[in-house]
């Protein structure tokens, strides 16, 4: 049974092919070391080991078992022998999570470690999963790292189910970080030891099949980016020679030495006309309409530049270096994964192309009940229609891959609407890794339209591997608002050293997790500033396809999202949700299946090249928040309403109606504790009784693996600072030339793939910006 371009992988020729990317991208461990005591990381090791356990292989000798083509039974048996001990996994975990929790929530995850260095705290921490500690192998009080097997998954097993949300959280971010870690890692020739297994290619056929001359091509931004943390002790002569005025602000010395900033010889001052902190679809918008208007721009990016030719396309590395917090970041309590972009072009350099307007009844509400006229006005309809005109947002599709040929023909049997999705990408781009980034530059990301509109004037800079610590603010006498904008304070990556940048007007388009998290660390105090934060929770469903089975492909080829459906439990006009399909590579698929045991994860993967998806992506009703502790760092709160987990359940018992319609043998959700339903031959009353308990089990941060790709609404606009964070030009209410240019800024959830609508207001907040910096010409 097969699968063509995973059959005999050769590992150095995958080296030879992807040195040529970015250094970054081919550097997979987190750079920092863990804490943990000897104690707590033996547990965490054997925890590791329990997730990615090292098994005999699956057959005897002789006996048929279904293998994928091009794969051998010498192959499976290497990769069910590895365990997560084998690769170092258990190293880069405890590292991960040094980087990827809170303090207080890594102290308590150590506390549960520090326990399972017991045997009395691993018996009581297995009580809590409602585990019979009578049913281990004797002795029965042995800590963690001494049961048997059998007995670690049953505590493991136990904790997915505890009656204690806590424990099933708990559960969900061993389970999640354990899989990522072992199925994304790369040896020095950029190979991970399952791959051959399960037949996956490792890296896209774009960049298997780049010639030298690929990587001569010029890079679209050229020299109007500059890598702040590279050009060291020359940024300042650097700035000077693109015509920034780089004199020292005294006024922003004196503040910083208030603020506690220390004072270094090679900071950087420059002055320009606005800064805009982001340069993902808000802020690559923002650039552009500014620099058209003959305004010097500077935008501040956090993370670093990467050219379609320098994109690797390897997992591990690219989620570690293109992702916030490398892909895993979550909300406190790790209820919901929370994806969200760190690269120029931000979101729209790892996102799945998706490009839908915002819909006119998304539109009636935030004109009706929000009082923005905006959106219902013809400077809307056109700003929307220039964006779509901008990043090429056209309907059609040469070829639809086999995640959306089984949407659309398990929707067709079962007489559901469904239809394709536009894109800003040409019909023919068939591509499944564009997640991590486009290694044809065929997407079009910000990095590739907007950004090189705003440096082809020749007044925009890119400033990249700098993060944005502060937003200056200060007396504004005459003005109508207390404080009006001065500028921004930006540690370059690696610290110590910081850039000053004074302007007339500061634009803030970190995303909806970023914003509220600098507008409240630079000392803004209205209430709403990140609150209402939406997510559009989604989770996932999937069907497995045998070879022979369903349509032709594997489900990492082609186009990620070109088919849809809407949720049917709720009417077109409510708060609902789509099916959609996503992409799952190896890491991601094993942090959000389900998990039953280390040869259950095995042989979910071995099944991984046709296994397809289907998502539900829901409107959420509900709102989260967003602040920061005494230590001044995110904390992201969030917890699905009843409304929203009702569309979500019934969104997954749709989407796994259609997975059987279309052929699936076996069906599943991300549910904790789910069961894998094998639909081959089921009567319709076995399949109604499963999908039952699907019902039964529900549906929230706590019972499932909820993600969020879409971050929206934490600084919301609206008519009154009483209820919205900025006025209806985008413009913070309690600062004069402060603006927001993200999804922050939307009232609610829009319910669709956001990028659009996030570009479009973005234009038409530009032009109020534009308004204001006019009465700074002389």
């Amino acid at each position: 049974m097969g699968i063509g371009n995973g059959a005999g992988i050769d590992e150095k020729k995958i080296a030879k092919l992807v040195l040529h990317a970015h250094p970054s991208l081919l550097r997979w461990a987190p750079p920092c070391k863990h804490n943990f005591t000897p104690a707590q990381f033996e547990a965490l090791k054997a925890v590791c080991d329990t997730i990615v356990p090292s098994l005999p292989p699956p057959f005897k000798d002789g006996e048929a078992f279904e293998l994928m083509r091009g794969v051998t039974a010498e192959d499976v048996a290497r990769f069910y022998e590895a365990n997560a001990s084998d690769e170092g996994v258990a190293e880069v975990v405890a590292a991960s999570l040094e980087v990827l929790v809170r303090p207080v929530v890594l102290k308590t995850m150590l506390q549960v470690l520090s326990l399972l260095s017991t045997g009395w705290g691993t018996a009581l921490l297995a009580v809590v999963g409602r585990v019979n500690i009578l049913t281990f192998k004797y002795p029965v009080f042995r800590k963690f790292s001494r049961l048997p097997l059998r007995d670690q998954e049953k505590v493991l097993r136990g904790w997915s189910t505890s009656p204690l949300p806590q424990f099933r959280l708990l559960f969900k971010a061993f389970k999640s970080v354990g899989g990522w870690a072992f199925y994304s890692k790369v040896n020095e020739y950029g190979y991970n030891v399952s791959w051959k297994a399960i037949g996956y290619p490792g890296v896209a056929p774009e960049v298997r099949n780049r010639t030298e001359a690929d990587y001569k091509q010029p890079r679209p931004l050229g020299d109007a980016h500059v890598d702040a943390k590279e050009a060291g002790a020359g940024l300042k002569s650097i700035l000077a020679s693109k015509g920034f005025v780089v004199e020292e602000v005294e006024s922003f010395r004196s503040q910083s030495e208030k603020l506690g900033f220390s004072k270094n010889d090679n900071d950087v001052y420059l002055q320009c006309d606005a800064v805009v902190v982001g340069s993902g679809s808000g802020g690559g918008v923002m650039a552009a309409a500014l620099a058209k208007q003959g305004f010097k721009v500077v935008v501040l990016e956090k993370g670093q530049y990467f050219a379609a030719q320098d994109m690797s396309t390897l997992e591990g590395p690219t989620l570690l270096n293109m992702f916030e917090k490398m892909g895993a970041m979550a909300t406190d309590d790790g209820g919901v994964a929370l994806i969200a972009g760190k690269s120029v072009g931000g979101g729209t350099t790892i996102n799945w192309s998706v490009s839908l307007k915002t819909p006119q009844n998304v539109r009636d509400e935030w004109a009706n009940e929000h009082g923005l006229d905006m959106f219902n006005s013809e400077r809307y309809d056109k700003a929307t229609q220039a964006v779509c005109d901008r990043i090429s947002v056209q309907p059609n599709v040469d070829k639809h891959s086999i995640q959306n040929i089984i949407l659309r023909e398990g929707c067709k049997k079962l007489g559901y609407h469904h239809g394709t999705l536009s894109r800003n990408c040409a019909s023919d781009h068939y591509c499944g890794w564009c997640t991590y980034g486009c290694p044809t530059g065929k997407k079009q990301s910000t990095a590739q339209t907007w950004l090189v509109d705003a440096v082809n004037t020749g007044n925009a800079l890119i400033l990249s591997n700098c993060t944005a610590d502060y937003v200056f603010h200060g007396a504004n006498p005459g003005g109508v608002k207390g404080s009006k904008a001065q500028g921004v304070a930006a540690t370059i990556v690696g610290g110590p050293n910081r850039v000053y940048i004074k302007a007339n007007a500061t634009v803030v388009s970190c995303g909806a997790l970023m914003t509220p998290v600098l507008l409240l660390k630079s000392g803004l105090k209205n209430p709403n500033i990140g609150k209402y934060l939406r997510l559009h929770p989604a989770s996932t469903c999937y069907g497995y396809f045998p070879e022979g089975t369903g349509p032709e492909g594997r489900p990492y080829e082609g186009g990620i999202m070109t088919e849809y459906a809407p949720v049917n439990f709720r009417k077109p006009t409510e708060y609902g949700g789509l099916l959609e399909t996503g992409v799952f590579h190896p890491g991601a698929f094993s942090a959000f299946h389900a998990w039953g045991s280390g040869a259950d994860n095995k042989e979910r993967l071995l099944r991984h090249g046709r296994t397809s998806h289907i998502t539900v992506v829901v409107r959420d009703k509900g709102f989260g928040t967003v602040e920061i502790d005494k230590g001044r760092n995110p904390k992201i709160s969030y917890k699905m309403s009843k409304y929203d987990q009702e569309t979500t359940v019934a969104g997954m018992v749709q989407s796994l109606r259609v997975l059987v319609a279309a052929g699936a043998v076996e069906v599943g959700s991300q549910q904790l504790g789910a069961e894998r339903f094998n639909a081959k031959g089921a009567s319709p009353s076995d399949i109604e009784a499963y999908l039952n308990r699907v019902e039964r089990r529900g549906a929230s941060e706590t019972t499932a693996q909820i993600i969020s790709a879409h971050q929206l609404g934490s600084c919301r606009m609206g008519t009154s600072p009483s209820t919205s964070a900025a006025d209806p030009r985008g413009e913070i209410w309690e600062v004069e030339g402060l603006f927001v240019g993200d999804g922050s800024v939307l009232p609610t959830a829009p319910g669709v793939n956001p990028m659009v609508t996030i570009q479009s207001v973005a234009f038409c907040t530009a032009e109020h910006i534009v308004q204001y910096l006019n009465k700074f010409k002389i």
